[in-house]
């Protein structure tokens, strides 16, 4: 995908996204493949080619994003890149939970940091129920809070 139907493409996504927001997912993309990393590990050596690659690996995430949780939050995704937090694609609908949640750039990234935004898969966009059933598994593996079922009582 060219910057350009990107940029447009983008735009429809999500409407209400600052303008200025969109430029740097380019830049991230082209980061991307500044630092080796290409989509699905398949090395271009046309710097374009691979950052065209990328463009359409994040394009596939926000258009997932804006139809499973809408437009605004697909908005608030692309504005993310203001905050210096772009995303990569496996990553972007457990972040925009968060962002539903009222969550900001600063605790998605420690979320992403912690491993509770879990990224199995970089380059593939996962469903809302997906990422809403690794929020669910995360939460039951949670250790029981002291006094529980296995507080002292029951210690013998």
């Amino acid at each position: 995908m060219t910057y350009e139907n990107f940029l447009t493409s983008v735009k429809e996504l999500a409407p209400g996204c600052k303008p200025e927001a969109i430029p740097r997912w380019q830049d991230f993309a082209a980061e991307c493949v500044d630092n080796g990393q290409f989509v699905q590990f398949e090395r271009l050596t046309d710097q374009t080619a691979a950052t065209e690659k990328w463009l359409d690996a994040l394009h596939s995430s926000l258009q997932a994003v804006s139809r499973e949780c809408g437009p605004e939050t697909a908005a608030a995704m692309v504005d993310l890149s203001l905050q210096q937090c772009c995303l990569y694609p496996g990553e972007m609908m457990q972040a925009a939970l968060c962002l539903e949640n009222g969550d900001t750039a600063r605790q998605i990234v420690h979320k992403i940091h912690t491993g509770e935004i879990d990224c199995t898969d970089i380059f593939s966009p996962i469903s809302r129920r997906e990422a809403e059933g690794r929020h669910t598994v995360r939460e039951r593996l949670k250790p029981q809070a002291k006094g529980g079922r296995r507080g002292k009582s029951e210690e013998r």
